[in-house]
C-alpha cells in the first residue's frame, strides 16, 4: 500500500523592517528580503513582510525618489505606503528587524506595550561582517547612498533567510 503523505497548513511567518519614516531603508530592506523569499522554495508562501516606521511625519506617502527608482532597476516591486508602527501593529509580528539602534530600541517598547512575542533584532545584526551596526539612513544623501543601503540589506539577507527557516 503506498504511504500517503499527510499535508498540514504551514504557519506564515510575519517580518516587519523598521526604520524612522519608512520612505528609504526599511521600504528597500522590504522589497529584496521579499524577491529573497521569493526564490527560496522553504520560504516562499511561509513568510509575509512588509514594513513600518517609528515616526508618522511620512504617513501615507510612497517611498523615496531614489529608494524606488533603485528598485526599480533591478526590476523590483516600487509601490509603498509609508506607517507607523503601533502596539497593534507590532502584536502581530514575529520578527522585527530594526535599521538602527534607535529603531530597535524603539521597535522593543511596542513590542513591550503590545505584550507581542516578537522577537526585535538589528537588521546589520544577520551579517557576520557588520553585527552591533547601524544601517545608514541614506535620505537626502546622493544615490549611491541608496546603494551602499542596499548592499548593506542584501549582505544581512543571507542570515535573515537562515533564521526563518530555523523558525519553520
Amino acid at each position: 500500500m503506498p504511504r500517503r503523505r499527510l499535508r498540514y497548513a504551514a504557519a506564515v511567518l510575519r517580518v516587519l523592517v523598521l526604520c524612522h519614516g519608512n520612505i528609504c531603508r526599511s521600504p528597500i530592506a522590504e522589497v529584496l528580503l521579499e524577491a529573497a523569499i521569493a526564490g527560496d522554495p522553504d520560504l516562499v508562501g511561509r513568510v509575509r513582510v512588509t514594513s513600518a516606521g517609528t515616526s508618522a511625519e511620512h504617513e501615507g506617502e510612497g517611498m523615496h525618489p531614489e529608494s524606488a527608482a533603485l528598485l526599480a532597476r533591478r526590476g523590483l516591486r516600487t509601490s509603498h505606503r509609508a506607517r507607523r508602527l503601533s502596539p497593534a501593529i507590532a502584536a502581530q509580528q514575529d520578527l522585527i528587524v530594526a535599521a538602527d539602534r534607535w529603531n530597535l530600541r524603539d521597535g522593543r517598547a511596542l513590542v513591550a506595550a503590545a505584550t507581542s512575542h516578537a522577537e526585535v533584532r538589528l537588521l546589520r545584526d544577520f551579517d557576520p561582517e557588520a553585527v552591533g551596526r547601524d544601517l545608514d539612513d541614506p535620505w537626502g544623501q546622493p544615490p549611491r547612498a541608496y546603494e551602499q543601503t542596499a548592499a548593506a540589506v542584501e549582505a544581512a539577507i543571507p542570515g535573515i533567510l537562515g533564521a526563518l527557516r530555523a523558525r519553520l
